[in-house]
């Protein structure tokens, strides 16, 4: 048989079909691209497979020198780890598994790991051995959101510990007038919120609400007023530390306390890192993660993670960022890689589930 430019022969289809049919996988459904080409959405499915193996090999990112690291949890793949390039704001990399073999393995196996120099995480305790193991000169520092929200859930401790000397119906009326409005800012409290508050201080048995709520306030703070000195939040801190009672329904808030000596070095740290570190975008590339597994809950790990990481966003803040080292340009006619976020708010009653790919469709 004579050999045809332009045709792959594998899926006996032009070569011009399979980029065009492996482009649309980004973003529709395997179902109907299957349908417009008359092909299963089985066969639809394993030519995206094709095309991200062929991807993996011709398209590789720099290794980002501030990287942010967090986990989400799949439903049929388990956790998942996501890694961000935090100064570039753009997806490196999902992992299956969160253990700490899987993630030292990884990152042994990184190209220029010695080039990452801050990591921002949680306070998941393997990340120490693992960044002491692979990343010699990178510095960890623990996302301030997960320190503070520890402060509102002291505050709720509290707040349960009260209503469980009330009434059922005092209890479900503090419940619904103060769970919320304790663990609000000051400075975003409504009149009636702020009012609620002044109550809880001059009322006997409500008065360890407002000690909690002012305890909460005061740790929020030392992130607040002190973005400009490490010594000062530390010295904030140890004043917070001081200022919390004895009593033991305040044992919540000594907790936290030690949960940040315990991780000490790991929480200062942001104060040192030369730009405002945070794993806010990390937390946004989850809920992309998130929406885009509603589309099909069928979908291996290749496919979720090829559909995340080549939308055409996020490949083409890497290419004009220059984060590339290798990989292929986007024509100026049409995107190579495109994905659209779904709205989580869209329900619909009528869904279809094919049987072969396990995608979910409308």
């Amino acid at each position: 048989m004579p050999t045809i430019k332009g045709i792959d022969e594998q899926r006996s289809l032009t070569s011009r079909a399979f980029a065009a049919i492996a482009q649309r996988s980004l973003r529709d459904a395997f179902k109907y691209i299957g349908e417009d080409y008359s092909l299963s959405g089985n066969t639809v499915k394993n030519i995206f497979v094709d095309f991200l193996k062929f991807h993996e090999s011709m398209l590789q990112f720099k290794t980002p020198a501030f990287i942010g690291i967090d986990e989400i949890k799949v439903k049929r793949l388990g956790e998942l780890t996501v890694i961000t390039d935090l100064e570039h704001r753009t997806l490196f990399d999902m992992l299956q598994g969160r253990n700490q073999k899987t993630l030292t393995e990884y990152f042994m196996n990184l190209r220029d790991r010695d080039k990452i120099l801050w990591i921002c995480s949680d306070m998941y305790r393997p990340f120490q051995k693992t960044i002491g193991d692979a990343m010699p000169n990178a510095r960890w520092a623990i996302d301030h959101f997960h320190v503070v929200m520890k402060a509102n859930e002291a505050v709720d401790a509290v707040r349960r510990q009260i209503q469980g000397n009330m009434s059922k119906k005092d209890r479900i009326k503090t419940k619904r007038g103060l769970a919320y409005t304790l663990k609000t800012r000051t400075r975003d409290l409504e009149p009636g919120e702020a009012e609620a508050i002044r109550m809880c201080r001059e009322d006997r048995k409500l008065h360890p609400l407002a000690v909690a709520f002012d305890l909460k306030e005061d740790f929020f703070r030392i992130y607040d007023d002190n973005r400009e000195s490490r010594d000062n939040a530390e010295a904030a801190f140890a004043k917070w530390e001081k200022s919390i009672p004895e009593d033991e329904i305040y044992s919540k808030f000594r907790d936290l306390a030690s949960t940040v000596h315990n991780f000490y070095d790991q929480i200062f740290n942001a104060w040192d890192c030369p730009i405002a570190i945070s794993n806010g975008f990390t937390e946004c590339t989850n809920r992309l993660i998130r929406e885009n597994n509603t589309r099909g809950r069928g979908y291996s790990f290749d496919i979720l993670r090829g559909r995340t990481l080549y939308r055409k966003a996020n490949l083409q803040r890497i290419l004009e960022g220059n984060l590339a080292m290798i990989g292929p340009e986007i024509p100026k006619d049409g995107p190579v890689f495109y994905f659209e976020g779904t709205d989580e708010n869209d329900e619909s009653d009528e869904v279809g589930l094919d049987p072969d790919t396990g995608e979910i469709f409308e």
